[in-house]
């Protein structure tokens, strides 16, 4: 009270101005804590809110900390072959097949799964990685932030990938004496070691040498895009500020450019050809397929005249994209475009087209026929053959339905795609497949591994031998249907199973529960068991008397 009567006459004393004064706190007499409170007081807000945040980040930290202890332990559980189904969702759910010897692990919900069988393994923890290992092909492939990072090891080697910033080739030890080609790129560094195997590297854009890529022997620069050289068996081709001059000489090639002046190139022998530019892209010509029976020449006065001529086919361009015909003698075939894409009239002995772009498209060839209205409202493609009559319709291009008859199996795979409501699938034999949302627009295996599946509220999956699953909340309600079984999970609150003479249900897996086997009857409070037999009474009259 002191304290407080003296810092009223000094706030007098300073003409009614607040003192704002540091006081110590101390909580449960520990170390101080530090807090600024006009007129000298404590404030009992300022103390709550800074315990209140240290035990709620200690809470966080625990769950975290029981979360992955539980995804590790389940891990761990599933990896023995006579554990029997266990269903504690949302923690963990364990399914098992031993038909198929097969056994599958769904953890914290839908964001990690682990299957196993005696031919394939697979792990995922969405969004995040997945790894498959093939035991029959000797494979094992790594995905990892989908679409970006990829690795796959296979008899031949080892690639991988991180877009846009690593790639690698490795050999196996079985194929590197044979052909040790490897690279690896790490921008701006790239290494590797030609077939020859002579090594090679560099990095961009400073100076470097390729050997055996992008389908080239060899690529040298110095200080892109001052200078360049590219060879091609004996051919080589120098560029001196990229892409503006370049001389080619060697083997059956030779040419120069200075772009976009003027260029000429010419090659002779297998695959001919004779190519000129002029300001370009104005101005080409070019002689092509001049070592066949049907060279073609090409004169271009972009975009005012295009024209490509050979004995069998003739096109004629003027003021692109407004008026295009195109004429195939061999075929019979007439094309007109008034402007191209829009407005399309075509007919031959193989195709017949129709366009009307987007109100009205059709196009035949051969046994195959594609039609749309108002794209991308509706579209349909139709395939007829000896083997298989195919029809895939689209409804704004992302929902489908696609079917497909074999005939000489005669039977359909039909898939039914709503987007982004459900998507259906079977393939005639038995196997059905149905779940809902389906957000992924396409159907990419990749897509669905990593993320489809964190969307799939329900699913229903039948297995052509009998078997039904149905799951609602990635498992947290799970229902098991086959002609001797019949199983129901209510996560771990809640069980029923029934197969041949086995009758039993539990809540809380056991706390209450009854089994019925046989005459054999099982009663279970607080996970305490009570068995006795039931049946009939015994008759005295078959018993022997004491002694006898």
């Amino acid at each position: 009270m002191k304290g407080v009567a003296k810092g009223s006459k000094k706030q007098q004393a300073l003409g009614g101005r607040r003192v704002l004064r540091t006081l110590p706190l101390r909580i449960g007499g520990g170390s101080a804590l530090w807090a600024h409170s006009p007129w000298g007081k404590k404030t009992r807000r300022t103390t709550y809110r800074r315990r209140k945040g240290l035990f709620g980040f200690s809470r966080f930290f625990a769950v975290m900390l029981m979360g992955t202890f539980l995804l590790f332990s389940a891990s761990c559980a599933h990896l023995s072959p006579d554990r029997g189904p266990e269903n504690f969702s949302p923690f963990f759910h364990i399914q098992t097949d031993p038909e198929k010897q097969s056994r599958r692990l769904d953890a914290v919900g839908p964001f990690y799964s682990q299957s196993e069988t005696p031919t394939e393994q697979e792990w995922t923890l969405r969004p995040f990685f997945s790894y498959r290992r093939n035991l029959e092909e000797g494979t094992e492939e790594l995905e990892y932030l989908y679409p970006l990072g990829y690795s796959k090891k296979t008899p031949q080697g080892t690639r991988r990938r991180f877009i846009p910033f690593y790639s690698s080739f490795e050999p196996s030890t079985e194929i590197q004496a044979e052909d040790p080609q490897r690279y690896g790129d790490f921008f701006p560094f790239f290494w590797g070691t030609a077939k020859d195997g002579s090594p090679y590297g560099g990095v961009f854009p400073f100076g470097g040498v390729f050997r055996d890529r992008f389908g080239r022997d060899e690529i040298g620069f110095i200080l892109w895009p001052l200078h360049t050289w590219i060879r091609e068996g004996e051919n080589q081709t120098f560029h001196f500020l990229w892409p503006l001059f370049s001389y080619s000489s060697g083997g059956n090639r030779q040419g120069f450019r200075f772009f976009p002046f003027f260029g000429r190139e010419k090659q002779e022998g297998e695959g001919a050809y004779e190519k000129t530019f002029f300001l370009w892209p104005i101005g080409h010509y070019q002689r092509r397929y001049l070592d066949t029976e049907d060279p073609k020449t090409y004169f271009y006065l972009f975009p005012f005249y295009l024209s490509e001529k050979s004995p069998n086919e003739n096109k004629l361009i003027l003021l692109w994209p407004f008026l295009n015909f195109y004429r195939e003698e061999r075929f019979n075939y007439v094309q007109v475009d008034l402007p191209w894409p829009i407005i399309q009239f075509a007919r031959g002995e193989r195709t017949e087209a129709v366009k009307l772009w987007p109100l009205l498209t059709y196009r035949r060839v051969d046994d195959r026929e594609k039609w749309s209205l108002c794209w991308p409202l509706f579209s349909q493609e139709k395939e007829e053959n000896e083997e298989k009559d195919e029809v895939l319709n689209r409804f704004l291009y992302i929902s489908k339905i696609h079917q497909v008859y074999y005939k000489k199996e005669g039977r359909w795979e039909r898939v039914t795609r709503l987007w982004p409501l459900f998507r259906y699938a079977e393939d005639g034999r038995g196997l059905v497949h149905f779940y809902f949302p389906a957000v992924m627009p396409a159907d990419w295996e990749g897509l669905e591994r990593h993320y489809g599946t964190l969307f799939r509220v329900f699913e229903y999956y039948q297995d052509g031998t009998g078997k039904e699953i149905s799951k609602f909340l990635w498992g947290l309600i799970y229902l098991q249907k086959q002609p001797d079984l019949v199983r129901f999970d209510f996560g771990p609150l809640f069980s029923y199973r029934r197969e041949k003479e086995v009758w039993k249900w539990s809540v809380l897996k056991g706390l209450i529960a009854y089994a019925r086997k046989g005459p054999e009857r099982t009663l279970r409070l607080f996970y305490l068991p009570v068995t006795w037999q039931e049946g009939p009474a015994p008759d005295p009259r078959s018993s022997s008397p004491p002694g006898g």
